[in-house]
């Protein structure tokens, strides 16, 4: 009987090319103990970031409510959408220095989308990162400083930009 189990054992290894021992059973369990760990890890990271998203877009909503309100009142009527690029920019600062970082980050927006090759660009989206940072909205804050980098990466505000991330990470 013992020599009909072994024949058969060999023939089946000989056919099917592997017999699974218990060591290469463990290390498949071991690996998908791995994979389902990674895969969890991964949908928390996934729920993480829808709701980094939502936050970003109801911010986003809220700053266009602003700005929608800013303009009924007049904020910007007596000067055409294209100011020169100094004359916008120091309205920029002008938000920030008073406090009024909503209008900053709003402002600074104009700003970069109507000269977007001007040299204060990249300041700009530095100075939107700080505004949001006074908010206490490090997230948002986070796209602006990271988007800075990618854009001007060897700039001087990037390098600011760096040490705020930096900062705001740990």
């Amino acid at each position: 009987m013992r020599l009909k189990l072994v024949l058969t054992s060999a023939i089946f290894t000989m056919f099917f090319g592997c017999a699974a021992t218990e060591q290469h059973v463990n290390e498949l369990y071991e690996k998908q103990a791995k994979l389902d760990a990674d895969t969890e890890r991964l949908s928390q990271d996934i729920l993480l970031l829808k709701s980094q998203i939502n936050s970003l877009q109801q911010s986003n909503s809220k700053l266009k409510k602003r700005l929608g309100e800013l303009e009924k009142k007049g904020a910007f009527s007596g000067s055409p959408p294209t100011k020169s690029p100094e004359a916008l920019y120091r309205v920029a600062e002008s938000y920030y220095r008073e406090g009024k970082f909503e209008e900053a980050i709003l402002e600074f927006q104009r700003f970069i989308d109507t000269y977007p090759q001007d040299k204060r660009a990249p300041n700009s989206y530095l100075m939107q990162g700080l505004s949001l940072i006074n908010l206490g909205r490090k997230d948002e804050a986070k796209f602006f400083l990271e988007t800075l980098i990618d854009k001007f990466p060897e700039s001087e505000g990037a390098k600011i930009a760096r040490e705020k991330l930096r900062e705001l990470s740990g």
